[in-house]
């Protein structure tokens, strides 16, 4: 009998390859609505030295990821929009530069279309290297974090932050269930708040600054700055919240629905209240105006940007696959894209209550009992809410 080492290596090679195929092909089709959790890929340890060997063609699981990433053609209308244009012209080359500094798009038809704040995103929003000002590199020690806050809060909202760490954001251990809480900012567009910030996040530990200047249209940014701090400073956090500094969550609810989640159903989670068949705002008077000559088509299903879950073990796979979704300025949009692009559809859940009407007070401790979050509620409002569903004496 003729031994042959090489060749046994490279049949053995083949028929890896083949079974990663079938397995891709049979496991990761966008599931139903019903059951919208699909096997996640084990994220590796540093997504971003994957980036490296893609032109080679040498990474099967940057390869897999790649494919993922194609699902998206599909769901990208033919048009000549600005983003359509782009994000079809990335998905044909392959390339992950979806997210490159000084990367330059096809030409604006017509700029006097697209309202100021669309026109600076346009300049600046593929660019995610921005400095982090203030840090918090010790705030997740090692497999000691279950659900990590990340709540989205502009520079002047010392109030806000306040209420949210008097109450459902306060850092504790929940029935062997820790809780960790972070700040994203980024500057404050009038006057100078820095020496402010620093001395609030010296005494909460909690804050997270980049240089970029804090819009709405950044936040599809802010949200990326984040998955890549995450990925480095929290990478054992079991779960990810995230949501506004505005809204109003029974915390304690939270973890013991996750708690009762499956192995499964915990390791590719994206919950909670989810918009099915959206369009573009097409009024210019809406802060969610996208002009059609920027986008054509419909948004993929998307969870509320107003707060919502998902799984922590996902983190990694969520910055890498950004890499192939050309930047959005809606950032629940984009969030909605790029889980598109994993596979993994959003679960919705009826305690998540994210679209309430701004400053609506009807609701009580005891009314929000049955929710798990509310959205729009002023500071004094989210203090008076946890107060009665912290009542021992409560009837509810």
């Amino acid at each position: 009998m003729v031994r042959c080492p090489k060749f046994a290596i490279f049949v053995s090679a083949l028929i890896t390859l083949l079974a990663l195929k079938i397995y891709m092909e049979s496991t990761y089709e966008v599931p139903l609505l019903s059951d919208p959790l699909s096997s996640p890929i084990n994220p590796p340890s540093d997504p971003l030295k994957l980036l490296e060997p893609l032109r080679a063609r040498k990474d099967l699981s940057l390869l897999a990821l790649h494919d993922l990433a194609q699902r998206l053609r599909g769901a990208v209308a033919e048009s000549d929009a600005y983003w359509n244009q782009e994000e079809l012209q990335l998905l044909s080359t392959g390339d992950p530069r979806a997210w490159t500094c000084g990367a330059s798009g096809p030409p604006l038809k017509d700029p006097a279309a697209f309202p100021d704040l669309l026109q600076r995103f346009l300049l600046h929003g593929g660019c995610r290297n921005h400095r982090l000002l203030i840090d918090q590199p010790d705030k997740c020690p090692t497999n000691r974090t279950y659900l990590l806050l990340a709540v989205k809060s502009s520079p002047q909202n010392f109030a806000q932050r306040q209420a949210v760490r008097d109450s459902w954001g306060a850092e504790r251990d929940y029935a062997g269930l820790p809780v960790r809480l972070v700040f994203l900012l980024g500057t404050a567009q009038g006057p100078d708040l820095s020496a402010l910030l620093h001395y609030e996040g010296s005494r909460s530990r909690d804050i997270l600054q980049w240089d970029f200047q804090d819009t709405f249209f950044n936040l599809t940014l802010k949200d990326q700055l984040f998955l890549g701090w995450a990925r480095l400073r929290c990478p054992g956090a079991s779960f990810v919240f995230k949501g506004d500094d505005d809204v109003f969550a029974r915390t304690p609810a939270i973890l013991r629905y996750l708690s009762s989640l499956s192995l499964r159903q915990s390791h590719a989670l994206y919950m909670g209240h989810v918009v099915m068949s959206a369009t573009p705002f097409r009024d210019p008077r809406s802060k969610y105006y996208i002009p059609p000559s920027y986008y054509t088509g419909s948004y993929p299903p998307y969870a509320g940007g107003g707060g919502y879950v998902f799984s922590g073990s996902l983190t990694p796979w969520l910055y890498l696959v950004s890499h192939f979704v050309v930047p959005f300025p809606i950032d629940d949009v984009y969030t909605g894209m790029c889980f598109m692009a994993l596979g993994v559809r959003p679960r919705g859940h009826p305690g998540f209550q994210t679209f309430e009407a701004p400053g609506k007070d009807t609701q009580s401790g005891c009314s929000s009992h049955s929710l798990l979050l509310v959205h729009r509620k002023t500071p004094q409002q989210i203090l008076r809410l946890w107060g009665e569903l912290r009542d021992p004496t409560s009837q509810c």
